[in-house]
């Protein structure tokens, strides 16, 4: 058995090599890989907020590089092979390298491995056998990675010097974060990747625009809403939830559903929900669904190109909103996997 253990690893490493002319082609762009960390500073971590990590800086540049769509779990390292076998996961990760893998593949005859992905833990990412294409694309991507500046830099990194411990909460606020999105029913995490992306949860951030503080109001937003000092963190938080309760309330009045709410409520956030109801009835008058923001997100990228090429001079054409909207979503995400809602 340990022979044909051997033969199949020496036949998966072959194949990184041997396959790699149409490997970039061979993962669909739209289907979602599903990667299973764990929580050290190794697999995935916050860190300010921030998501890091060594095997999670890998997945991202392998994401950006094979323009793959990627969703992260945390998964404990006893339960991470029944799941990539039940189909709960697309990827694992295995951080102890190949000589720790014969009972592994004897107790799972359909797992598969790519090749050492570092020279320092030897790390190896499993999948299932009927998932060969992406542990190719994987192997066709990694034999051309070592001795790049990016590939060099997470190894000093993470491994050249002693990384930061991982914080114990995503903010300094997380307490106050709760305390007041409980009050309208909303989620301290989405509301701490709103933070993040205005301030970095910094209190005496002031923007250009005039806005200000961690959760970034705007002077008039700060009088609506009782904030009297502004540079405090309790009261900057309060007055941004209350901006995220008054804004909810608007767009149910428009008839927004409560799927799509999310995504309306942070794009005026970020735009004002004057601008939003523009783009919406432009949506509409197009034919498009003004209540849906996948509508709506089409009609902001279609006019912002118009506005981009007749007046490149335009303050605003709604691709920061987009932007904005995307990635406080995308930060939410690793927030929700990384904390509970307590």
């Amino acid at each position: 058995m340990k022979g044909k253990i051997l033969s199949a690893i020496a036949m998966i490493t072959m194949f990184g090599v041997v396959l790699s002319n149409d490997n970039k082609k061979s993962i669909p762009t739209d289907r979602q890989i599903v990667v299973a960390l764990d929580t050290s500073n190794y697999g995935y971590f916050l860190q300010k907020g921030n998501p890091c990590g060594y095997q999670f800086e890998l997945f991202e540049l392998f994401a950006e590089e094979n323009n793959v769509n990627l969703d992260f779990r945390i998964v404990p390292d006893s339960l991470k092979f029944d799941m990539l076998i039940g189909g709960d996961i697309d990827i694992a990760v295995f951080s102890e390298g190949f000589d720790s893998l014969y009972s592994v593949f004897n107790k799972y005859a359909d797992i598969c491995s790519s090749i050492p992905l570092d020279n320092t833990v030897k790390s190896v990412w499993l999948a299932r056998e009927e998932d060969m294409p992406v542990i190719l694309s994987i192997n066709t991507w990694a034999s051309n990675l070592k001795g790049r500046s990016t590939y060099n830099a997470l190894q000093t990194k993470y491994f050249s010097r002693k990384h930061g411990k991982r914080a114990g909460g995503i903010s300094p606020y997380d307490n106050i974060l709760k305390k007041y999105s409980a009050e309208i029913d909303w989620d301290w995490r989405l509301a701490a990747s709103i933070a993040y992306h205005e301030s970095r949860f910094r209190p005496d951030v002031k923007a250009k625009s005039g806005t200000i503080g961690i959760m970034q109001l705007m002077p008039n937003t700060v009088s609506s809403f009782g904030v009297k000092n502004v540079y405090d963190p309790e009261e900057n938080i309060k007055g941004g939830l209350k901006l995220i309760a008054c804004l909810s309330d608007i767009f149910r009045k428009k008839g927004v559903p409560e799927d799509e709410l999310t995504n309306f409520v942070l794009a005026a956030y970020n735009a004002g929900h004057g601008k939003i109801f523009n783009f919406m009835k432009e949506a509409e008058n197009m034919g498009f669904d003004k209540n849906r923001w996948k509508d709506v997100a089409s009609v902001i990228l279609l006019k912002s190109q118009n506005r981009a090429s007749t007046s490149p001079k335009s303050k605003f054409t709604g691709r920061e909103t987009l932007k904005f909207v995307d990635n406080v979503l995308k930060n939410y995400n690793h927030y929700k996997n990384f904390y509970g809602l307590s």
